[in-house]
C-alpha cells in the first residue's frame, strides 16, 4: 500500500472529491483525520473507512478560515496519532476562501513536518485556473501561486508542495447545463471523483518525492481547449 502508516488530514472532506480521497487514502494505508466545517456525511465515510481492513479515522470539525479553529483541529490530529504526514487542502467554495484555507493549514501544520524532514502538501484549484497554458487573471491564480511559493520555501527540509486542479465532476453540473459543460471538455465526458483521488494519492505517496511545486490537471483536457 503506497500510504502505509501515513497520517492524512484531508480537509473538505464531506464533499464529493473530499470523500473520495479520504476513501482512497484509507484503501491505500493511510490513517485519516477528516475535517469540514460540518458533518453530512463524514460518519459514514469514518464507518466505511474502518471497514476496509479496520482503518483509522478521526472526524474533527471546523471552520479552516479561522486560525483558532485550524489549531484545534491539527492539535486533535496529532493528540490522537501524533502527526501529521500529508495535508490535503480540499476545503473552500471558491479560490478565495480556499487560498485562505490552505495558507492556515500549511502555516500550522508545514513547521512539524520540516522537523521530521518529510510531509507532503496537496493543494485543490480548478482547471479554470489555466486558460491554454497562461495564467488567469485575479484570484483564480491565487492557490496555484501559494502552492509555487511555498514548493520554494519548504523544498530544502523534504517537504513538497503541490496542487491537483480538477476539472468538471460529475457531481458538480446541473442536467440543463451538461451538454454545455460536455462540449468544453476534450475527452467528452464528465470527471469522476475517484479519478481526482488517485492524483492525489500519487502526490502523497514516495514515488512522488522529487516533484514540488506542479500543478496537475485532472480535467480531460479541459484546460489546453479553453
Amino acid at each position: 500500500m503506497r500510504l502505509e502508516g501515513k497520517v492524512a488530514l484531508i480537509t473538505g472532506a464531506d464533499g464529493p472529491v473530499g470523500t473520495a480521497t479520504a476513501l482512497r487514502f484509507a484503501r491505500e494505508g493511510a490513517i485519516v483525520v477528516l475535517n469540514d466545517i460540518v458533518s453530512t456525511h463524514l460518519d459514514r465515510v469514518a464507518t466505511e473507512i474502518a471497514h476496509v481492513e479496520g482503518g483509522k479515522s478521526l472526524i474533527a470539525l471546523g471552520d479552516v478560515t479561522r486560525p483558532a479553529h485550524v489549531d484545534r483541529m491539527v492539535r486533535e490530529a496529532i493528540d490522537a496519532f501524533g502527526r501529521v504526514d500529508v495535508l490535503v487542502n480540499h476545503a473552500g467554495d471558491n479560490e478565495d476562501i480556499a487560498f485562505t484555507c490552505a495558507s492556515l493549514c500549511a502555516a500550522a501544520v508545514v513547521p512539524r513536518m520540516r522537523e521530521r524532514g518529510w510531509g507532503r502538501v496537496i493543494n485543490s484549484s480548478t482547471a479554470a485556473s489555466l486558460a491554454a497554458g497562461a495564467p488567469a487573471m485575479g484570484a483564480g491564480a491565487s492557490v496555484i501561486a501559494l502552492t509555487k511559493a511555498l514548493a520554494l520555501e519548504h523544498a530544502p527540509f523534504g517537504v513538497t508542495v503541490n496542487c491537483v486542479a480538477p476539472g468538471v465532476t460529475m457531481t458538480a453540473v446541473p442536467a440543463e447545463v451538461r451538454e454545455t459543460m460536455l462540449a468544453l471538455i476534450p475527452m467528452g465526458r464528465l470527471g469522476d471523483p475517484r479519478e481526482v483521488a488517485a492524483a492525489q494519492v500519487f502526490l502523497a505517496s514516495d514515488e512522488a518525492g522529487y516533484v514540488t511545486g506542479q500543478v496537475l490537471f485532472v480535467d480531460g483536457g479541459m484546460s489546453v481547449a479553453v
